[in-house]
């Protein structure tokens, strides 16, 4: 029998009887109170262990009663009482594998998520209806300066429209800003604000709730991206896990024992500005030679200029390597040992079970991956931490959408053990035509 339950899996308060209440009241006053008291402890306790159950399913997946019951150290009988309580509310489900065994496996069956993404060249965002099992997409090209609150609105209320829904029927809505928020403000971080200057000062997730009416949370895009990786991606069963993003910036999550690392002010693990070399380019934090200001888009682009083999995006850079172009080929190589550098800094600080690289230069595949193991700074690590392992992202560009409707279902007490295939766009609905543009609205 676990401790603090009794043999039908309810806690049971050990307290004394008979005690002397304080400043010498009614001792009949006390005796009455304790009922209630008890009441609260037992319930502060079985909450605790959903809590458990909940997070042993979020980070193994589908497991059985008699796994569950081991990781979380409840009793058997526990765990088949929460088990029912979270069938009865749609927050899971129990699947037959044979004869003699079934899995519990995390669904949400009712609610509504939408997911954003506010990137400083674009905006996306995408709906989530998991009782009408329908997804719906939205994006917006901007013109570099990071949108606004008031788009953000307008394309949640849009979607929200498109699908039928009101506000009653979302678990909530996530946002996910290509920018570091300050944990003690909720806010764009002062060095990073340039680049969003209609998000200055504002705490983001208190403003849009505001104005929407529905809960909002706020986070880093790539913490998004590496909730989502370490939940249904590369990352998934990994007690420790570091995500960086590689695309037009550079950015990193850190997902410890399931839960984003943000630090203590908010912006842990924002690898993009390790200092590789202190005499390189300027980055925008301030900083000399920054990882960003080598393996950015940007700076990938400005070393193939000289080349004569100029590329106008990072995906042409990495079609080009593809085709065998050896300058495109060399920059990507090249991109690679600098990460492995940066990789080899942060693994021996944190010592992550895995590293997983996404955005497009993910895409590049061996030509990214050989630089990465090529680096000498690697091959030191690989010496004394050989159990550590760096692959490719899965989930791809939807990887911060995803992340977003992780972190609301888990705010929720709710969940996904995996992916259903509604949630994933086919190629056809990833086309320009198909993704809505809200600009070109009437």
């Amino acid at each position: 029998m676990a401790h603090g339950e009794d043999d039908s899996g309810t806690p049971h308060s050990s307290a004394s009887h008979g005690s002397t209440p304080r400043g010498g009241g009614d001792a009949r006053s006390a005796e009455s109170a304790k009922p209630a008291r008890s009441a609260r402890s037992a319930s502060g306790v079985r909450q605790g262990n959903v809590r458990r159950v909940l997070d042993a399913l979020r980070l193994d997946g589908p497991s059985s009663q008699a796994a569950l019951a081991r990781r979380t150290q409840l009793s058997p009988a526990t765990v088949n009482a929460i088990v029912k309580t979270l069938r009865a509310d749609g927050v899971a489900e129990v699947r037959p594998v044979n004869g003699r065994e079934s899995l519990v496996a995390l669904v949400a069956s009712h609610a509504a998520v939408v997911a954003v993404q506010v990137n400083v060249a674009a905006m996306r965002a995408a709906l989530f209806d998991f009782g009408g099992r329908v997804r719906l997409d939205a994006c917006v090209p901007l013109q570099g300066e990071g949108g606004s609150p008031a788009l953000v609105v307008d394309m949640v209320r849009s979607l929200t429209a498109e699908a039928g829904l009101g506000p009653r029927d979302f678990a909530g809505v996530a946002v996910g800003m290509q920018a570091p928020l300050a944990r003690a403000t909720g806010a764009v971080a002062s060095w990073a604000r340039l680049q969003f200057p209609e998000w200055t000062d504002l705490p983001v997730a208190k403003t849009l709730e505001d104005d929407l009416g529905i809960p909002v949370i706020a986070e880093n895009d790539a913490n998004l991206a590496a909730l989502a990786e370490w939940t249904w991606g590369a990352g998934q069963g990994a007690a420790d896990f570091l995500y960086v993003m590689c695309a037009a910036g550079v950015g990193g999550g850190l997902v410890i024992d399931g839960r984003i690392y943000r630090g203590g002010d908010g912006l842990a693990g924002e690898i993009g500005h390790i200092v590789l070399e202190p005499g390189g380019p300027v980055c925008f934090c301030g900083s000399r030679g920054c990882l960003t200001t080598f393996v950015s888009e940007r700076s990938i682009l400005l070393a193939l200029e000289a080349s004569g083999s100029s590329r106008g995006s990072l995906r042409e850079v990495v079609d080009g390597a593809r085709r065998g172009d050896p300058a495109c080929r060399r920059v990507l190589y090249e991109a690679g040992r600098h990460l492995g550098r940066a990789f080899a800094s942060t693994a021996k600080l944190m010592a992550p079970s895995v590293i997983a690289v996404g955005g497009t230069l993910s895409e590049a595949g061996a030509l990214v991956f050989d630089g990465i193991q090529s680096s000498v700074e690697m091959h030191s690590l690989r010496a004394v931490s050989p159990s550590i392992r760096v692959c490719p992202a899965r989930l791809g560009d939807d990887a911060t959408l995803f992340g977003g409707v992780a972190a609301v279902l888990a705010e929720t007490g709710q969940g996904v053990s995996t992916l259903p295939a509604w949630s994933k766009p086919s190629k056809a609905a990833r086309q320009p035509q198909i993704i809505r543009d809200l600009n070109s609205r009437d």
